[in-house]
């Protein structure tokens, strides 16, 4: 029984300790080939905290598509802030809507069309 036990903790430790080997190793070298698509943008929202635009900018990328609005009335906290310095840094920005199933398209555009600059 003993053994039994012994051999079930040793399978459980390796099978663990290859998932997370496998994990580390597909997180790490994921990176879209550069010659295909050499342009590199993000996308961000309130979740993401306080961001260092300047620092992004230096890294390559090119764009940020930034969270404006979700459903009919509410406004991402960081939409103008972060708007407002990723121009500063030099990035083209865009603006997206999440669209979610609580209101009419209609009210969703209509805020969406209220919060974002033309």
């Amino acid at each position: 029984m003993k053994h039994r036990i012994a051999l079930f903790g040793l399978a459980s430790l390796v099978s663990v300790c290859v998932i997370a080997a496998s994990g580390y190793l597909y997180f790490r070298t994921f990176s879209p080939d550069r010659d295909k698509y050499p342009v590199r943008g993000i996308d961000v929202s309130h979740h993401q905290g306080q961001i260092d635009w300047r620092r992004v900018a230096a890294d390559d990328v090119a764009f940020a598509v930034i969270k404006a609005t979700e459903g009919g009335d509410h406004v991402d906290d960081a939409f103008s802030t972060n708007l407002r310095e990723a121009r500063a840094a030099g990035l083209a920005v865009g603006a997206y809507h999440f669209f979610t199933f609580c209101r009419p398209g209609v009210d969703q555009a209509k805020n969406f069309i209220s919060v974002v600059p033309h």
